[in-house]
């Protein structure tokens, strides 16, 4: 009955669908909702996050933020912020209830003010890791006294000439610190438990653009002299890292000249291993880009964050948008923009979650914004954490609702149609897929369906041959005893 349910809902959205229409979307929001369909086109799709408030620093009642850089939230809901400019961290609950400042610090008995504080990490025994980088240092700070601090590292691998500029900093499972440091190319700097430098971890690449080629090109004919006066062509920086739960490292890029690999999740080997299905890169953003003076505007993602589920958000600096993606690739949602309005930013420079919220900080207008999913986003995140946690037919439940409220979502019929698949019922799965513009789906289904048809239909027809040939030879041998004859 369940199945037939699943097949009766989604019967009215297929039928629009193959009658070219859209169901009707609408959301009370500040900023368009959309999703992509299978030519990879923007189309309307219901809100999955709407604005709950946006508060600043004096409506908090923390007086004025100024220059905020960076916040985390512990595990108990506390948020921290680095209100750089003020020289102070800021406490506040889920809420945006403001819980006191944090001012000064103990440093070798001596009282120090938080000056220049750009990155925070919290562990879940309330230790802060603070990046304070005008003073080429990391602050390691429990019970307002520092118990420990990460400065230049002495290496082999470190040039004299080298400035440690801390910006941001994340803490794995592990206890293994990670520093970003500005004007670093070479990927994030690792440090072991007790602060010894490990190397470095997962640097970028140096991005294949028309301009890197045209000088390989020249470098491959110009002399000694002529190549070391050229501009050196390095990766590109990162912009920030979280560190999951579940031991992996993820890195936000801006400033890219491509689309893809903007958000990065590193393995402990420090390799990307956030790839789409056939070891594509990713491209986290936007798929349709702007276009200034001839030249695409490419999404330049300042933060990124993943939530106990394991979904990934990014803020993208040149649209103020933020991606929602699932582990797969695949695009949740999408939420925000520029503007002055409520949920929409100016200079979005950091992404938090706690709970079914999440948490957008905006140093320009000096304010945190709350967002909360809408009943359709929370409907979407279901589906798929339900099929992750292999409860195939209530995830295809929850994709038939969301085809209900969406016929324009590609991702529920690529849910639909792997929740068959899992069934073993690649008729229905092939019908879904075929839809959701997933061929990699479509052809796995469409292998599985094949040696269904084989296996089941296979012996008969194989006895059918065997017979006939048998057949045909009697026939064959008679005759040609009746020709003798």
């Amino acid at each position: 009955m369940k199945r037939n349910l699943i097949r009766g809902l989604c019967a009215c959205a297929g039928l629009l669908l193959s009658l070219g229409m859209s169901l009707k979307v609408s959301a009370q929001s500040n900023f368009n909702s959309y999703t992509y369909d299978e030519w990879d086109e923007s189309v309307a799709a219901p809100a999955s996050y709407e604005p709950v408030v946006a508060l600043n620093g004096q409506q908090i009642g923390a007086g004025d933020f100024k220059v905020p850089q960076d916040f985390f939230m512990d595990g108990q809901g506390t948020l921290y912020l680095a209100d750089t400019g003020n020289n102070r961290l800021v406490l506040l609950d889920p809420d945006l209830e403001f819980l006191g400042t944090i001012e000064t610090v103990l440093l070798d008995g001596e009282e120090i003010p938080l000056e220049d504080i750009e990155g925070l990490y919290v562990s879940e025994d309330g230790v802060i890791y603070a990046a304070q980088t005008s003073h080429n240092r990391v602050l390691v700070i429990q019970d307002g006294t520092v118990i420990e601090t990460i400065e230049k590292p002495v290496s082999n691998l470190i040039s004299e000439d080298f400035v440690f500029s801390p910006t941001k900093v994340g803490v794995d499972m592990y206890g293994r610190v990670y520093v970003l440091s500005k004007g670093c190319y070479s990927g994030l700097l690792q440090f072991d438990l007790d602060g010894s430098f490990m190397g470095f971890f997962g640097a970028n690449k140096v991005e294949v653009t028309a301009d890197v080629v045209f000088n390989y090109m020249w470098k491959s004919i110009l002399s000694d002299e002529q190549r070391a006066a050229m501009t050196s062509i390095l990766p590109i920086e990162y912009s920030n890292v979280d560190c999951s739960k579940d031991g992996f490292v993820y890195t936000s890029t801006v400033g890219t000249q491509l689309p893809k690999s903007q958000i990065k999740k590193l393995n402990p080997q420090g390799n990307n291993i956030y790839f789409a299905v056939g070891n594509e890169e990713i491209n986290f953003g936007d798929g349709e880009f702007q276009y200034v003076r001839g030249s695409a505007n490419y999404p330049s993602f300042i933060d990124v964050k993943v939530n106990a589920d394991d979904f990934i958000f990014g803020v993208d600096l040149t649209s103020g948008r933020i991606f929602e993606r699932d582990q797969e690739g695949n695009l949740v949602a999408v939420f925000g923009g520029m503007g002055s309005q409520l949920g929409t930013f100016t200079t979005p420079v950091a992404v938090e979650v706690y709970g079914n919220r999440v948490y957008v900080l905006d140093r320009l207008k000096n304010n945190i914004t709350i967002f909360e999913p809408t009943e359709y986003g929370a409907l979407v995140e279901e589906a798929i954490r339900l099929y992750s946690e292999g409860l195939y037919t209530q995830s295809g439940e929850a994709w038939a609702k969301v085809v209900q409220k969406n016929g324009n979502s590609m991702l529920a019929y690529n849910g639909l149609g792997k929740v068959y698949a899992q069934e073993e019922e690649y008729t229905d799965a092939l019908q879904y897929l075929r839809h959701s513009g997933d061929r990699y789906s479509y052809s796995r289904s469409f292998g599985k369906n094949r040696l269904v048809i084989v296996r089941k239909f296979g012996p008969a027809a194989i006895i059918a041959l065997i017979v006939l040939v048998v057949v045909l030879n009697v026939v064959h041998r008679v005759k040609k005893r009746r020709a003798k004859k």
